[in-house]
């Protein structure tokens, strides 16, 4: 905190040049953008969280609920070919009637369930097999990895502004002081080997 103190822009350190309280400033800026970007991440994340609980509502709408008929041995298919990975869910095929008209479909089923069992199968409104209705948490999860995108973008894009301001001030001093050096003695250098 003490360092912080009088590295600050208004600090009356004699000893600060203009391109340290520059620097100085410059940080605090960053670190204020950063800051300003949270109550935004926050708004964003709301609506973007929002929007895909109302999408989600919409799809569940749709989708209602049968009771289908295991009419095969479940089988458990491997994740991916080739690899040696713990094998999925077992998949049978189930039957069911919707609208009139019987359906069949290879779908996953739980894993003690055997040839002629009841399972419960999620269809569309055209009475297709579709994926089971999904929670108000996803609609959570996507809000909160939109607001900590937002925030880490700004966090990143704050630092590397920093840095490119630090490496140009960086080289300003180096200049700075070789211009020192060459007014103090012309002939010896801050490299010169014949420096003590």
């Amino acid at each position: 905190m003490r360092r912080i103190c009088r590295t600050a822009p208004w600090s009356r350190n004699r000893l600060m040049r203009r391109s340290d309280r520059f620097q100085a400033t410059w940080r605090m800026l960053a670190a204020l953008l950063v800051a300003a970007c949270v109550p935004v991440a926050i708004t964003a994340g709301i609506r973007t969280a929002d929007g895909a609980a109302a999408r989600i509502h919409a799809a569940n709408a749709t989708k209602t609920s049968v009771t289908a008929t295991v009419v095969s041995d479940p089988i458990r298919l491997p994740r991916a070919a080739g690899q040696s990975v713990a094998p999925g869910p077992p998949q049978a095929m189930v039957q069911w009637n919707a609208h009139g008209q019987t359906n069949i479909a290879l779908v996953d089923v739980p894993g003690t369930a055997e040839r002629g069992d009841k399972v419960v199968h999620w269809v569309d409104a055209t009475g297709q097999a579709t994926t089971p209705p999904r929670s108000d948490s996803d609609a959570v999860a996507q809000g909160v990895s939109t607001g900590v995108l937002i925030v880490l973008a700004a966090a990143c894009g704050a630092a590397l502004l920093a840095w490119c301001a630090d490496r140009f001030l960086a080289r300003r001093h180096s200049a700075d002081w070789a211009e020192e050096w060459r007014k103090i003695s012309p002939t010896i250098g801050p490299n010169h080997p014949g420096r003590a």
